[in-house]
């Protein structure tokens, strides 16, 4: 969350910000400044990780709501609405705010809500054979994607991605899921047997070295976005938008790591808590405060990492507080609509 913050005031406010994550935005030769490859950089573990805890979250309520006795049709009700909801709050509210206008934006939201969506079929299935699955479409979707025509809107939509029409779709389906399948099958894992420190770590060599082979042989697994040498830099700019190979496995290796640590070693941060226990309702807010102070104060894509900076941390400070307050509310209604935002 306080990175995903970092990215949307840079979005905001940085006239410098580097948004070349992928072969069809990036030219080869291309210099990219350290300095602004880097704010960029830190920011690309938030998609995976949200993507991947979401699958890890939904299958922890389920085997919650099994245990209860809760009834299989009202379970996939449940993941249904909130699945469908979400699809209509990033249409609705989200999908115009990023660009002010056309086109319209389908983002994280759009891969999280459909997902779910895609869930309702799959959750009958083992675990382990949805994280098969899931890894499959990390390693296959490109090879998939060079057979299709990128500009039909079902293939756009799924599992390419880009521009058609008014509608930019920057987060296709179907690799994302590959994200919410694998972290469903960990989830599982969780609810039944647990994960320790050791078995966070296994999963984050096991992505570092897919990374390391991945990128070294800088072929298939990049999404046609190649090292343009050997620097730390060619090696970290990996293609997001569609997620490659390469990507999903550094990502992944961080978020494992970071597990690792927080399921062992260190003890949960109160603010930190609350944002994650409150991520939607701040996601769905604080981009639009963004715009609503950027635009009118003529500060709307023309300052630097200065502003940026201060801009970020004053979002994290004032939506502290809000983010409080709303999780004190969806607590005293617990069956009402808020349960799914």
């Amino acid at each position: 969350m306080v990175l995903m913050t970092l990215d949307h005031a840079s979005s905001s406010f940085n006239a410098g910000r580097i948004v070349l994550d992928s072969a069809a935005t990036f030219r080869p030769g291309t210099p990219l400044d350290p300095l602004q490859f880097l704010v960029r950089w830190v920011t690309h573990l938030c998609a995976p990780t949200f993507v991947f805890l979401a699958g890890a979250s939904l299958a922890l309520s389920v085997a919650r709501r099994q245990g209860d006795g809760t009834r299989s049709s009202a379970i996939d009700r449940d993941i249904f609405l909130r699945g469908a909801l979400i699809l209509g709050l990033e249409v609705v509210w989200m999908s115009w705010v990023f660009k002010l206008g056309l086109p319209l934006q389908l983002g994280v939201l759009y891969a999280i809500g459909a997902s779910m969506l895609v869930m309702v079929v799959l959750r009958p299935l083992p675990p382990v054979l949805v994280g098969v699955l899931g890894m499959a479409m990390m390693v296959g979707g490109e090879a998939l994607t060079d057979l299709l025509d990128p500009l039909n809107p079902i293939v756009a939509a799924t599992l390419a991605g880009g521009r058609i029409g008014p509608v930019l779709f920057l987060y296709p389906v179907l690799p994302w899921t590959g994200f919410m399948m694998l972290g469903w099958a960990v989830g599982m894992r969780l609810a039944h047997r647990g994960m320790r420190a050791r078995d966070w770590l296994v999963l984050a060599w096991i992505a570092a070295a897919t990374f390391v082979v991945v990128r070294g042989v800088d072929r298939y697994g990049n999404a046609h976005l190649y090292r343009d040498g050997a620097s730390w830099i060619d090696w970290l700019h990996v293609s997001k938008y569609p997620p490659s190979l390469s990507y999903a496995a550094l990502e992944l290796a961080i978020a494992f790591c970071l597990l690792a640590v927080a399921s062992r070693w260190a003890r949960p941060w109160r603010p930190l808590v609350v944002l994650g226990q409150t991520a939607l309702f701040f996601y769905l807010v604080h981009i639009h405060l963004f715009k609503a102070v950027a635009v009118p104060l003529g500060l709307y894509k023309s300052e630097g990492l200065g502003a940026t900076a201060i801009a970020w941390l004053a979002m994290l400070v004032l939506l502290y507080p809000a983010c409080r307050w709303y999780l004190g509310v969806k607590r005293r209604h617990p069956r009402s609509v808020l349960r799914f935002v």
